[in-house]
């Protein structure tokens, strides 16, 4: 079976990341690379074997050859990028966040529907091990009825990790292009993902947040302290919450590989606890993932812990399914949408010190 031949669009920091998923991906290779940073995209395809380099996202949605793009552009380059190429007929996988407003992500879906093409939001955390592992010790049952999760994020200075470019700071300081503060909006999509992940659908949210804008190295929104209502699942009468707590340590050392953060998670259930010790950096040192039932402690270390792996497993879960004649991905254009819509709930509820509906906001696209 020919393997799907992947253009990117964008070639910054995060590429890197992106680029893992086709060192020796079965469905996928990278054959090309467009960025607007001159002799970038030449850089990029000698240092990842791919094939065609373009200055112009435009020339490579010329290129027939193609048949789907990674989109990872600023924020405010996702709508006309995304559109571009549905309309071209390629496949999309898009960066997080998905949009700066819900009508933006509107547009995009009603082109993938237009274009009869998949098109998808990645969100790598859906695809880190850990994470993964947690889920199926839930779905199993293992700790019972799910009731809630508990979301820690924490942010220090870092010891090892990777160089963020300058420019990759500047436009996400600016509003007009990064959008709402990033702790809440950029790296918040993770962590709001993470409730879909486990819990499905948002309901309401209640949040406190410092707002103000970014200073140094740190996005801005942080302390920040968010709690929500999910709602209700057919397989379950039993009510779930959760709350995601945004920290920030300047004086506390991370230890890390990529980021100066770290995403902690803890999975409440009506019989036990799942906890997941690990993410973007190594905080605590512990097994990834440890369960609490019936009066014993389990830890699971047989899983992959490297991050940057997520980006690896997103990739090919895009290729896979294009090869295989799916008519989606995951995140779907719905699902982007309805985190996008809670992430902007987030948002309002902290400016205007109010619960605020999920739905509230998904209406007024």
């Amino acid at each position: 079976m020919a393997k799907v031949r992947v253009g990117f669009i964008g070639a910054g920091r995060i590429a890197d990341l992106h680029a893992l998923a086709y060192r020796d991906s079965p469905s996928g290779e990278l054959y090309a690379v467009a960025d607007a940073s001159p002799g970038r995209a030449e850089e990029r395809v000698r240092q990842w074997g791919a094939k065609q380099a373009y200055e112009s996202y435009e020339d490579l949605l010329a290129d027939p050859k193609v048949d789907a793009v990674e989109v990872l552009l600023p924020h405010h380059l996702h709508l006309p990028a995304t559109v571009a190429a549905l309309r071209a007929g390629k496949h999309v996988s898009l960066q997080k966040p998905m949009a700066l407003s819900v009508g933006e992500a509107d547009q995009m879906v009603a082109a993938a529907k237009k274009a009869r093409r998949i098109f998808r939001v990645l969100e790598n955390f859906h695809h880190y091990e850990p994470h993964m592992r947690a889920k199926s010790i839930i779905d199993s049952g293992e700790i019972g009825d799910p009731v809630s999760i508990r979301i820690k994020v924490v942010g220090g200075t870092p010891v090892g990790g990777w160089t963020v470019w300058k420019e990759s700071q500047t436009w996400r300081a600016d509003p007009a292009k990064g959008g709402p503060p990033g702790q809440l909006f950029d790296a918040g999509h993770h962590h709001a993902a993470m409730g879909y992940y486990f819990f499905g659908e948002f309901d309401r949210v209640h949040a406190f947040a410092d707002l103000r804008k970014a200073s140094g190295r740190y996005l801005g929104g942080s302390p920040a302290m968010i709690t929500w209502q999910h709602r209700p699942v057919a397989s379950s009468s039993v009510p779930r919450y959760g709350c995601w707590q945004v920290t920030s340590s300047p004086d506390m050392q991370v230890r890390t590989r990529y980021y100066s953060g770290e995403d902690l998670l803890e999975i409440t259930g009506t019989k036990g606890i799942v906890w997941v010790n690990r993410c973007t950096a190594d905080l605590l040192g512990a097994p990834p993932v440890t369960v609490y039932r019936d009066g014993r402690v389990t830890h699971h270390s047989d899983v992959e812990t490297d991050w940057g792996d997520s980006f690896r497993g997103g990739g090919q879960a895009f290729t896979s399914a294009i090869a295989e004649g799916k008519s989606s991905a995951s995140l779907t254009g719905a699902e982007g949408r309805h985190i996008l819509a809670t992430l902007f709930a987030v948002i309002q509820s902290a400016t205007e010190r109010r619960e605020v509906s999920v739905a509230e906001v998904e209406r007024r696209s």
